[in-house]
């Protein structure tokens, strides 16, 4: 408990001698959440000066290993941390799908050279992530996958079609399942391939919904050559990873996810809050559809404004996935 209180002690006065004035409480520069990438802006110098700190901390991904880019919190560490932010008004903003679902399944079964290789790129918010999975005919059977991957030499190459791939236009790399073995059982032929978007051969075109907008593409693979160095686990062992991957997108299982304990908040954190942005802050041990209705609850009770994220919202409706073999 003591060296708890001590850690405390220590970020409080990390946070209160790094953080600018501009990006705490409601007044802050900083966005809702960034996904960083190559594509990614920075609205105000002190918006980008505060990332660069945190990034240079760990703080992006607080439990993570320093050697992967984090800082090596315990848990309990971690909940200080968030709690400590908290009360300051601001937050670390970098949320995306290569924290909350590649990373963990990365940390599983990669490679350390493709630990080491992506691992930090995700933590400095250098690469944005997308997902290959869903094809025309392979949604909720998702193992009934023809994106077709042939090995050549030290290479694969991958002609196939993804559907319903969520920022696929603005992403930087896709993590990809591929089948690589026609003759076996489908949920024994797949593969887990990391493919650089900028690759020859790879092409997006996006899904227009009623709205007139969508997050939503198509992605192509004409002939797209693939290093063999970019396979994950073993081949056609990828449902392995696959399965685990999809574990933590049902979960969100993110160390980005603020355990700010809010049956009784502090007062000084609650007096700077205006919006209640979720999955940022979340009640500790509830799952996530629960957490939203309790907090959109307490927050209109505490007159609050509450605003859900896409990716909270896309978790709450997905269609299921059968991941059984």
């Amino acid at each position: 408990m003591a060296d708890l209180e001590a850690f405390r002690t220590e970020t409080r006065g990390w946070l209160e001698a790094n953080c600018p004035a501009t990006c705490r409480g409601k007044d802050s520069v900083l966005p809702d959440m960034m996904w960083g990438g190559r594509r990614q802006t920075f609205n105000h110098p002190d918006h980008k000066l505060w990332f660069d700190r945190l990034v240079a901390k760990g703080y992006t991904v607080p439990t993570w290993a320093p050697a992967y880019g984090g800082a090596g919190l315990s848990p309990e560490q971690n909940k200080i941390l968030q709690e400590e932010m908290a009360r300051i008004g601001t937050r670390a903003m970098l949320f995306n799908f290569g924290i909350a679902m590649l990373a963990p399944a990365l940390m599983e079964f990669a490679t350390e050279a493709q630990k080491e290789l992506h691992l930090g790129r995700i933590a400095r918010g250098e690469i944005r992530w997308c997902q290959g999975y869903s094809e025309p005919g392979a949604g909720s059977d998702l193992a009934s996958l023809r994106t077709r991957a042939v090995r050549e030499g030290d290479e694969f190459v991958v002609n196939g079609q993804k559907i319903w791939t969520s920022d696929a236009n603005v992403s930087d790399w896709i993590f990809c399942l591929v089948r690589t073995d026609p003759a076996a059982p489908k949920h024994q032929g797949i593969s887990f391939l990391l493919i650089d978007m900028e690759s020859p051969g790879v092409s997006t075109s996006p899904i227009e919904l009623i709205s007139g907008s969508s997050p939503f593409c198509q992605t192509f693979f004409d002939n797209v050559r693939v290093p063999a160095s970019q396979l994950i686990y073993q081949e056609n062992k990828g449902w392995d990873v696959a399965k685990k991957l999809l574990l933590h997108e049902r979960t969100m299982l993110a160390d980005r996810a603020a355990c700010v304990e809010l049956a009784d908040p502090d007062p000084a954190w609650l007096a700077g809050l205006h919006t209640l942005h979720v999955p940022y802050y979340s009640l500790v041990g509830e799952p996530l559809a629960t957490t939203t209705t309790t907090l959109a609850s307490w927050a209109n009770d505490a007159g609050i404004r509450v605003s859900v994220d896409a990716s909270s919202a896309a978790l709450l409706e997905h269609d299921a996935i059968d991941v059984s073999e």
